[in-house]
């Protein structure tokens, strides 16, 4: 079985272009240049990459030469998250414990079937005063031993809206879980509790050494106010640096080499926070819409490859129809059809209107593909056999 459509298209062609840069990547050396000082023994880092190897001549006999050294600070005030929307959650999830954006959705679908959390297809990013949440926050900052730590009487919110559903949050209830069940409930009631607590302040600190012209640096951080950051799985690696200012001495040098590497493959959930991005798909069907290019064979991998199928179907669409794989005939479908979701007057008017529009479009894209059928079918074959 093989499908193309109006989200499968653009999905795979992202990800087919991805593999083509990948492909086409040279890669080339640069070289980072150490030093060590005596007191204090710390190591610093030449501030830019040397991309030409004879350029390493001017770091040669940096041992016993003295430089300059001055440390800067400065605070940083980092706010808790925003409340979940499906792909937020989806893409933490992934980030946080490796499940994949579907199975995340069918936990939560299971979660919220069970009374434990709201309705997860949702691009919401508020949480509206009459889901009644300071009566929530009650009960889960009770159980999470959190009463302490909620400063706020209203939550964070973000910026996005939806017509249907607020953002996912906690209904209070609660039940025995495990596994994967409990890890996303439990990251769903944390993130709805740091919306209510203060700001963590994060101390950022550079020291910047000056060796005859040549800059060297070390960066440092330091969690000064942990607030929220004690509650949430979020990872601050802290690196404790110590103040160094005025004249220092270099104990040692050293160079490394290194090669520039290929762009990132997606990931299950960066792909469907790119579909996000760019008004591909909707909520509720991202995933499965992934799922579907991994089951005809088009795309493999937790760091997604597009296979040859899937590449030579991209290509053969590009040259007979390449319509099937434009984004801005499934961005407008979806503007369209919000539109009609949000449309308080003469609905009925417009949902027909939108609705003959959209056959039309349908109808010529499928005579154009039936014109070019054998062509096609003759292109893909190759690449079919290959599986």
């Amino acid at each position: 079985i093989m499908s193309i459509g109006r989200v499968q298209g653009p999905a795979l062609n992202l990800i087919v272009e991805k593999e083509k840069q990948i492909q086409l990547f040279k890669s080339q050396p640069y070289w980072q240049v150490f030093i060590t000082l005596k007191f204090p023994e710390i190591e610093l880092i030449h501030n830019k990459d040397i991309l030409k190897k004879l350029e390493l001549k001017k770091f040669e006999n940096l041992i016993g030469k003295e430089g300059k050294a001055e440390t800067k600070k400065n605070f940083q005030t980092l706010y808790p998250n925003i409340p979940f929307n499906l792909t937020a959650l989806q893409t933490e999830v992934y980030r946080l414990y490796g499940i994949n954006p579907s199975k995340t959705l069918q936990i939560a679908q299971s979660l919220y079937l069970a009374g434990l959390i709201s309705y997860p297809r949702t691009s919401s990013q508020k949480l509206p005063s009459s889901i009644n949440y300071k009566e929530i926050l009650n009960k889960i900052a009770k159980k999470y031993q959190a009463e302490k730590a909620i400063v706020k009487e209203k939550p964070l919110e973000g910026k996005k809206s939806d017509p249907a559903h607020p953002s996912i949050y906690p209904t209070g209830n609660f039940s025995i879980l495990s596994g994967n069940e409990k890890k996303i409930y439990d990251l769903i009631a944390r993130r709805f509790l740091c919306l209510f607590m203060k700001e963590a302040i994060i101390e950022n600190k550079i020291i910047r050494v000056d060796i005859e012209g040549l800059i060297f640096t070390k960066k440092g951080l330091e969690i000064k106010e942990e607030s929220w950051l004690k509650f949430y799985p979020k990872k601050i690696e802290q690196k404790k640096v110590p103040d160094v200012n005025g004249i220092v001495k270099v104990k040692n040098s050293r160079i490394e080499e290194k090669e520039t590497q290929p762009p990132k493959r997606y990931s299950p959930a960066s792909i469907i926070s790119e579909l996000e991005k760019r008004n591909l798909g909707t909520k509720a069907t991202r995933s499965s819409i992934l799922d579907t290019l991994f089951e005809r064979g088009y795309i493999e991998g937790q760091s997604i490859k597009a296979t040859p199928l899937g590449m030579s179907l991209i290509d053969t669409l590009k040259k007979h129809s390449p319509v099937i794989i434009d984004e801005e005939l499934t961005r407008n479908f979806e503007k369209e059809t919000e539109s009609i979701q949000n449309s308080k007057k003469n609905f009925n008017e417009k949902k027909e209107r939108i609705i003959e529009k959209a056959k039309k479009t349908i109808i010529s894209i499928i005579k154009q593909f039936q014109k070019k059928e054998k062509e096609i079918g003759k292109e893909i074959s190759g690449a079919n056999d290959k599986l």
